[in-house]
C-alpha cells in the first residue's frame, strides 16, 4: 500500500525492488517512456513542414510575410497560453492536460493536411491561422504538463532526465524536415500531416493505459505566478531560457543565405544545421548529469553564455575579429560550439527554477510545478519567436557578421549579469539552496539543524 512522504508525494512500496535493480521505479520508467515519445512527436510536428509548406503556401497565393507568420504563430501563442495553463494544471490534472494536448495536436495536424484543398487564398490562409492557433494551445498544454510531470516524478534526477528528453526533442527537429520532404514526395501535401497526426493520436490513446495515475496526494491548489516571479533568481534563469531559445532559432532565416558564398548545395546546407543541433542533442544528457551530480546550474549557465558568445563571434565572423574571411571549417566548428554551449546554458535552467522555487518556500506539489513549467515553456516559446525575427532583421539591416556580433554581446552581457548576481545572492545568504538530492543527504547525515538554519535565513531575508 502506498504512503505519503513528508512532501505529500505518493510512494509505492511495491516499486522499491524494481528501483533497487535499475535506479528507477516502474512508474518512473513508464512516465519517462511516455514523455519521451510525445516530446519526439511534438518536435517533429514543429519541423516536418519546413521543406515543402512554404512552396505549397506560395502556390496557393500566400505571401512570404504570411507564411512567416504561420510558422511563428505557434511559438507566440504558446508564450501567451503556457502560464495560464500552468496555473490551472492542478485543477485540470497533469495527465488529463497532457493527453488532451497531445490529442489536440494530432487532430490539428490531420486537419492541416487537407487545407490545400480550399479554393482560394483567403480561406487557405485563414484556416491555416485558425488550425495552427488551436494546435499551439494543445502543444502548450502537452509541454507544460510534461515538464510538471517530470519535476514531480524525478525529484532527484531532474536535470539528467530533462537532458535525456532533449535528445528526443533534438531528434524530432533533425528527423522532421527530411521525413516531411520524403512523405511529401511520395504522397503530396496531405500525407505528412496525416501520418504525423495519426501517430500523435495513437500515442495519446496508448498513454491512457501506459501513463500511470499522476497525483501529489493533496488537495489541488494552483501555484502563484507572482510568488515565483518575485524570486530574484527566477528572472535571471528565465533570461537564460530566453537566450537559449534565441540561439537555437536565430539562424533559421539567415544561415542558408550566409552559406551561399561557399558554393554548397541544399543537402549540405541541411547538414550544416545538424552541426549545432547534433552537438546540442548529444551533449544534453552530459550537462544534465553534471547538474544533478555537482549542483552547479548557475556556473554551467555562465560557461554556456560565454561559449555561445565565442561561437557567434566566429560564426559571423564578427567584423571585430582580425580575420574576416574564414573557411567552411570555421563555420562548422562555430556551429558545433554553439550547440554544445546552448546545451550547457539551457539544460540546467529548469532544474534551477524548480529547486529555487521550493527553496524559497513554494510547496512541493503540482501547483508549483505547474507555474514553473508554464513560465519556462512561455519563455522558451518567446525566444523561439524572437530568434528568427531579430536574426532576419539584423541580417537584412547590418549583415550576418554584425548580427552574430550583436548576439555575442548579448550572451557576454548575460554571463556578466549572472556572475554579479551569484556574488550578490550568495553574499546576502539568499542563494545557499540545495537540490532535493543534497537535502536528502544532509537529512541522512543528521544535519537537520544546519538545513533548517539555511532555509530560515533564506526566507527571512527574502521577506525583508
Amino acid at each position: 500500500m502506498g504512503e505519503a512522504n513528508d512532501n505529500g508525494c505518493i510512494q509505492n512500496e511495491q516499486e522499491e525492488p524494481d528501483k533497487q535493480e535499475t535506479g528507477f521505479t516502474r512508474t518512473q520508467k513508464l512516465t519517462l517512456l511516455s514523455v519521451s515519445f510525445v516530446s519526439f512527436a511534438n518536435f517533429v510536428s514543429f519541423s516536418i513542414m519546413a521543406p515543402f509548406f512554404p512552396v505549397a503556401a506560395s502556390n496557393k497565393g500566400a505571401s512570404d510575410t504570411v507564411i512567416g507568420l504561420i510558422f511563428g504563430l505557434t511559438a507566440l501563442l504558446m508564450f501567451l497560453s503556457s502560464p495560464i495553463l500552468g496555473k490551472f494544471l492542478p485543477h485540470i490534472g497533469a495527465k488529463t492536460m497532457y493527453l488532451a494536448g497531445v490529442f489536440i495536436c494530432g487532430s490539428c495536424d490531420i486537419i492541416f493536411g487537407f487545407l490545400d484543398r480550399l479554393p482560394d487564398t483567403t480561406q487557405f490562409t485563414a484556416f491555416c491561422f485558425v488550425v495552427r492557433s488551436i494546435e499551439a494551445f494543445g502543444a502548450a498544454a502537452a509541454t507544460t504538463a510534461s515538464f510538471a510531470i517530470i519535476a514531480q516524478t524525478f525529484p532527484n534526477n531532474l536535470a539528467a532526465v530533462f537532458g535525456f528528453l532533449e535528445i528526443f526533442q533534438g531528434l524530432g527537429f533533425i528527423i522532421g524536415p527530411p521525413l516531411g520532404g520524403y512523405l511529401y514526395s511520395v504522397g503530396g501535401y496531405t500525407l505528412p500531416f496525416v501520418v504525423l497526426g495519426g501517430c500523435a493520436i495513437l500515442i495519446a490513446l496508448c498513454n491512457i493505459l501506459i501513463l500511470p495515475p499522476l497525483t501529489d496526494g493533496g488537495k489541488p491548489e494552483s501555484g502563484s505566478i507572482l510568488q515565483l516571479l518575485r524570486i530574484p533568481s527566477t528572472t535571471v534563469t528565465g533570461a537564460c531560457v530566453l537566450a537559449s531559445a534565441i540561439a537555437l532559432t536565430f539562424m533559421e532565416p539567415t544561415l542558408a543565405k550566409h552559406l551561399q558564398k561557399y558554393n554548397i548545395d541544399e543537402t549540405e546546407v541541411g547538414l550544416m544545421f545538424l552541426a549545432s543541433a547534433g552537438t546540442y542533442t548529444i551533449s544534453s544528457v552530459f550537462w544534465g548529469w553534471i547538474t544533478d551530480k555537482k549542483n552547479i546550474p548557475k556556473l554551467l549557465m555562465i560557461f554556456g553564455n560565454i561559449g555561445a558568445a565565442a561561437a557567434c563571434l566566429y560564426l559571423g565572423p564578427s567584423p571585430l575579429l582580425t580575420t574576416e574571411n574564414t573557411g567552411l571549417w570555421m563555420v562548422i566548428l562555430a556551429l558545433a560550439l554553439l550547440g554544445l554551449s546552448v546545451g550547457c546554458l539551457l539544460v540546467p535552467t529548469f532544474h534551477d527554477m524548480i529547486t529555487t522555487a521550493k527553496w524559497y518556500g513554494m510547496p512541493d506539489n503540482y501547483g508549483t510545478y505547474g507555474v514553473v513549467s508554464g513560465v519556462y515553456t512561455s519563455l522558451y516559446a518567446l525566444g523561439s519567436f524572437v530568434g528568427p525575427t531579430i536574426g532576419g532583421a539584423l541580417d537584412q539591416s547590418y549583415g550576418f557578421g554584425w548580427a552574430c556580433t550583436v548576439l555575442a554581446a548579448i550572451y557576454l552581457f548575460a554571463a556578466f549579469v549572472l556572475i554579479l548576481f551569484c556574488l550578490w545572492e550568495y553574499q546576502c545568504g539568499k542563494g545557499r539552496r540545495l537540490s532535493p538530492y543534497h537535502e536528502e543527504q544532509m537529512a541522512l547525515n543528521g544535519k537537520y539543524s544546519e538545513l533548517v538554519s539555511l532555509k530560515t535565513s533564506t526566507l527571512t531575508q527574502l521577506d525583508r
